[in-house]
């Protein structure tokens, strides 16, 4: 009985620790754990990005939750969040999740599925699309590890037509009225959309809008 009463008392502590920690953001950290990748079995990691949680912000059941470290899974389709006490990976309920910022950028559902918007404004959005598959690497006859393989594309929306962009080409020819001055931008700022695609396409995606914007002025 003296044992059971120490058991409970410990995890009331616990309980009461993660209460006032998580505060009212605690309905967001139950979950299931995430199983995670082990490097034994996987040389690559399947999450947005970056494999570490960064503080974000999310809308979960409505709700607005400021600075939780989260990373997104796009294997799984899955938001992982780090708790505030014993740091545990929790998978949350993604049914309940609006949109959420990874490392300053919102993703947003659309279609089902959540996308990067990384610009928007009144003339166009920019958005970033992936879609991880699985693939197995044999290191030997009888030995292999699974990796992930990343299929970044990115999307101007203007005009409720969805054009996809990859490179400075593809961006010149949904702007030809300001074709030169978009040309004369990427050189001399030395865009580079073969190794920085997608700052490259933030950078002259906003130029683009700042002198679409001055030609209505």
């Amino acid at each position: 009985c003296l044992m059971c009463g120490k058991m409970s008392a410990q995890h009331q502590g616990l309980f009461d620790e993660y209460r006032r920690k998580a505060g009212d953001q605690a309905e967001m950290f139950v979950g299931k754990v995430e199983p995670g990748y082990p490097p034994t079995l996987y040389y690559s990691h399947p999450y947005w990005l970056f494999d570490e949680f960064f503080p974000g912000e999310v809308v979960y059941n409505g709700l607005l939750y400021r600075n939780v470290p989260v990373r997104y899974d796009a294997y799984l389709k899955q938001l992982v969040v780090n708790t505030p006490v014993r740091h545990l990976n929790i998978c949350v309920s993604m049914h309940l999740v609006d949109k959420f910022t990874l490392d300053g950028i919102g993703y947003e559902r659309r279609d089902g599925d959540f996308v990067a918007l990384l610009f928007d404004s009144s003339h166009m959005e920019l958005i970033e699309q992936v879609n991880v598959s699985v693939k197995e690497v044999y290191l030997s006859q009888v030995s292999f590890k699974h990796g992930f393989v990343h299929n970044v594309k990115y999307y101007v929306l203007r005009d409720g037509q969805k054009h996809e962009v990859d490179k400075l080409q593809s961006v010149l020819k949904l702007y030809p009225t300001i074709k030169k001055e978009l040309k004369r931008f990427a050189k001399m700022y030395h865009l580079d959309f073969r190794e920085h695609r997608r700052s490259s396409l933030i950078s002259v995606m906003k130029y683009a809008d700042e002198l679409l914007t001055q030609s209505l002025n």
